[in-house]
């Protein structure tokens, strides 16, 4: 791959003359074509015109490093890549580096076209079909207090939903503890995991949905999960890897914050994301049901309920909860709530 053309072609606004391109990069004409059905060939859009020349229209929706980093304004996420064509999970697979590299640079990335297993929290499946999404895991090397730790996935849900607001121009909310939700349907799950024999080591995994139709989903996840593509007017295919720089950009902009304990910080900007104050919610702890009303919630402390029919207010975290539901059809109570 002609990795001197392609910047070549993206450095134009127009169309570039093949004679132009033939003395800057010092090739012959023939060679140009080869090298340009050679692009073509990997994925690039690539317009010939007889008397114009060429122009690069984009880039291929393809996992390549040198297409990731362009324009990768990161100092530590995402600078370490490691891409698969299919895993088991990205998590799994993020694990079995760190086994391999005991050295690993904090920020490396895991990322695969698709996964055969891939999982969310309490053992759940991970619906990951090839070519459809992001499906990658992040290896963060960092001291935290325990106390701190939901902070990881708080963060991350913070960093995916903003720059789903900023970037994609789509209204994302964060469904405590780990969902980001557009217009009331999941389009992205994350997952934390810790090892004891890798002390200060955690594998934050993310499965985004970016290019499903709604037959793309299983039957059963067709009203409760939605992504980018149906998101968005007219409901376009992005290319994924102009959706990937962003998200590590944002990733690293939290993660920052994490390392410099910024807790407050993080707590009052992921609290804007979070509308669930006040809300009557149905949520499942150690094989019991509870209901009542949110009346504060904190990306660490957890969810605090007043409990459907009693004064009893009852704090529930994260690590126990399986779902949380809201219940539509009642009317919440009016409570002062805490942000």
């Amino acid at each position: 791959m002609n990795l001197e053309l392609i910047e070549y072609l993206k450095k134009q606004s127009q169309f570039a003359p093949v004679p132009e391109i033939e003395e800057k990069l010092k090739l012959g004409r023939d060679q140009v074509f080869t090298d340009v059905e050679a692009l073509i060939e990997q994925g690039y859009s690539i317009e010939f015109h007889p008397y114009l020349g060429l122009k690069l229209l984009d880039i291929p929706d393809r996992f390549l490093k040198h297409e990731i980093r362009d324009h990768l304004n990161t100092k530590s996420v995402g600078r370490k890549l490691k891409i698969y064509d299919q895993v088991t999970s990205t998590n799994e697979s993020a694990w079995e580096f760190v086994e391999s590299e005991p050295k690993f640079r904090d920020g490396t990335v895991i990322l695969a076209e698709s996964q055969t297993r891939g999982r969310g929290r309490m053992g759940r499946e991970w619906h990951s079909a090839p070519g459809s999404g992001l499906w990658l895991s992040v290896i963060l090397k960092c001291s935290i207090p325990g106390d701190k730790l939901a902070f990881l996935t708080s963060g991350a849900a913070l960093a995916i939903a903003n720059m789903l607001q900023q970037f994609i121009h789509l209204p994302a909310e964060i469904k405590w503890p780990n969902d980001v939700m557009i217009r009331g349907r999941k389009v992205c799950g994350i997952l934390v995991e810790a090892r004891s024999n890798h002390p200060d080591v955690y594998v934050l995994g993310i499965g985004l949905n970016v290019n499903q139709a709604r037959t793309d989903f299983p039957e059963n996840l067709r009203e409760t999960a939605t992504s980018l593509r149906l998101e968005r007017p007219g409901a376009r295919p992005l290319n994924r890897v102009r959706v990937l720089r962003p998200l590590l950009f944002y990733l690293e902009r939290v993660y920052l914050q994490i390392k410099k304990k910024k807790w407050d910080r993080l707590a009052e900007a992921w609290s804007e994301f979070v509308h669930m104050g006040g809300k009557q919610v149905s949520l499942q702890q150690g094989g019991q049901e509870f209901s009542g009303t949110v009346m504060r919630i904190h990306p660490s402390e957890g969810i605090t309920l007043k409990l459907t029919g009693t004064e009893e207010q009852r704090v529930f975290a994260s690590e126990g909860v399986n779902t949380v539901r809201e219940l539509r059809n009642e009317v919440a109570e009016p409570e002062e709530v805490e942000p």
